[in-house]
């Protein structure tokens, strides 16, 4: 996830995707490199990636909220055999885990609800599996960011949830966020 840095400069969003209908829009997004499925079924994901491919975007998915998904080893492998996804969103360890074995991208979702919450977070991380964190609130990625300088490992960190303008974005990004995910329309014009 690291090596995409570059291009979260001028572009630090990431559409999420809430309504199947409203797949298409982002992907039309020049700026856009990454998608956030964040909705529909696994009957929606091969055509999810084929507009991925034609857009040449990478199709992340969240397997806690996409059905008819299985959340086990045999789900995961299904998604990479069957190129339904890039890459995969979750809170579960044990799926971040199986999804790095079968070569896809990873992102840990984090909710960071206060202090003990980030504490349990950051011990739960299995690192070498992770290539990217989102924290949501995304207005509490700062503080993740700050309690990571401490750690030995230094992810990515995606801040996602309760950002309401562009103003908010150039913060954290100022703070040392990665790319802001949101599934605010208006966000994804940032200009």
């Amino acid at each position: 996830m690291k090596h995409l840095a570059g291009y979260f400069n001028s572009y630090p969003i990431i559409p999420a995707v809430r309504d199947i209908k409203n797949l298409e829009k982002p992907m039309k997004i020049k700026e856009a490199v990454l998608i956030f499925l964040l909705t529909g079924s696994i009957f929606d994901l091969e055509k999810a990636m084929d507009l991925a491919h034609k857009y040449d975007k990478i199709l992340m998915v969240n397997i806690d909220l996409v059905k008819g998904i299985a959340h086990d080893k045999e789900g995961i492998k299904y998604l990479a055999e069957n190129d339904l996804c890039d890459g995969i969103i979750s809170t579960k360890g044990y799926l971040i885990k199986e999804a790095a074995k079968n070569n896809l991208m990873t992102i840990q979702r984090v909710f960071l609800l206060d202090s003990a919450s980030l504490v349990s977070a950051e011990k739960s991380f299995n690192s070498h599996h992770i290539d990217a964190v989102e924290i949501l609130p995304g207005l509490a990625a700062p503080h993740f960011i700050e309690k990571q300088k401490d750690s030995k490992h230094n992810y990515p960190v995606i801040a996602g949830g309760l950002i309401k303008n562009k103003e908010e974005v150039d913060n954290l990004k100022k703070d040392g966020v990665f790319a802001v995910s949101t599934s605010n329309h208006q966000l994804w014009k940032y200009e």
